[in-house]
């Protein structure tokens, strides 16, 4: 006799709802083979009257900003090693005087990064740092504690260094963490039919876990942002709120499970994905213990957590927060629906089969009784 499989209701969603009662009136709940339903990624037929251009942001991953902002100090590290090089040959100086006559520079590429990678500061406020450093430097000159070094010259050369490489670094990094702007077409007129098809073989799989693993990173990347450690956040606050890595990455092993349990498996794991996209619609104080709440700082949010967690994270950061929400919600529920309904075709479809083999064993028993009378 088969394993008996129940699978518990999805409170959030109507839809899945009717579904999953079907389900669990199925006449045997055996777990199906994959047959059908298993071909991959989102199908869209479109026929439209008239269209028209309608322009979307989208922003860029910070990972990608944070390696252009290492690349961008490496180089500028590069170039301060052969100024300092230079200088030193025409000056005819101790290469080791000026490398302490440029020092304001190596400060201020080391600050800088730090405070734009970790702290995501990446404002004008960052052109203070060439003349403060350089500012000590001219003053330690002054009080003739730099004997041998030029530091009215260098001290040009830091403020005009650490001025451009600010410059250069600031604008460059707003830049690439701006909204990048793409042309969508956008049906005015017409008719629009779409069916999202999931595939749980092992090529569909690397295409099913990326979708949502690339919505996931990008959430939990505002969450990390908006939740620091600067604004009072802590790794147990983040965590609650945190799409599990875990979860996706279990949905990637499902290709070590045998075919005719890895929808039921999906399944579950979606729909752990799913609670904690619904738990950001959720305010603060309904999420967050009130010490956690307490120790919030420099964000636009209601001071006593009245505010849903996807509002605060929209009003804290400069990407495009509610697109990944979105993108990340109606992923999970088209998927969810896909596998439900064909979890609940193929039963059906078994359980019809075996009906009719009954009747046929039954028919043919008769017949067997009447020739022996």
């Amino acid at each position: 006799m088969l394993e008996e499989v129940i699978i518990p209701p999805v409170p959030y969603d109507k839809k899945q709802n009717k579904l999953e009662e079907g389900f669990l009136k199925a006449e045997d709940n055996e777990l199906p083979a994959f047959e059908e339903h298993e071909l991959g990624g989102i199908q869209t037929s479109i026929e439209t009257k008239t269209s028209e251009k309608k322009t979307e942001h989208h922003g860029l991953p910070s990972d990608t900003v944070h390696k252009v902002l290492r690349a961008t100090c490496i180089i500028a590290l590069v170039v301060w090693f052969v100024l300092i090089v230079f200088l030193s040959i025409i000056t005819n100086s101790d290469p080791f005087y000026t490398l302490v006559g440029l020092s304001p520079v190596l400060l201020t590429i080391i600050v800088t990064y730090i405070l734009v990678d970790k702290y995501h500061l990446e404002s004008g406020f960052l052109m203070i740092f060439p003349f403060v450093f350089t500012g000590i430097l001219f003053m330690l000159g002054l009080a003739h504690l730099l004997e041998g070094i030029d530091y009215k010259l260098l001290s040009s050369v830091n403020i005009i260094f650490g001025l451009l490489f600010e410059a250069i670094l600031t604008i460059h990094y707003s830049i690439l963490r701006r909204e990048k702007t793409v042309k969508k077409e956008e049906v005015k007129e017409g008719k629009v039919e779409e069916k999202f098809i999931v595939r749980l073989d092992d090529e569909g799989l690397k295409s099913f876990v990326s979708s949502i693993e690339d919505k996931a990173k990008a959430i939990n990347a505002v969450i990390g942002r908006v939740y620091s450690t600067h604004h009072g956040g802590s790794d147990n606050l983040r965590k609650k709120i945190r799409i599990d890595a875990e979860h996706y990455n279990e949905i990637n092993e499902l290709k070590n499970q045998p075919h005719d349990k890895r929808r039921i498996l999906a399944i579950e794991l979606l729909r752990k994905i799913k609670d904690k996209l619904d738990m950001l619609n959720k305010s603060e104080k309904d999420v967050f213990d009130k010490s956690e709440l307490k120790q919030l700082i420099h964000l636009a949010r209601d001071a006593d957590g009245a505010y849903k967690i996807l509002d605060v994270l929209i009003s804290n950061d400069k990407d495009p927060v509610k697109q990944y929400y979105d993108g990340a919600v109606e992923f999970c529920d088209n998927a969810l629906d896909e596998l439900v309904a064909n979890e609940l075709e193929t039963m059906k479809a078994r359980a019809a089969e075996r009906k009719k083999r009954k009747i046929e064993r039954a028919e043919k028993a008769i017949e067997e009784a009447k020739k022996k009378e």
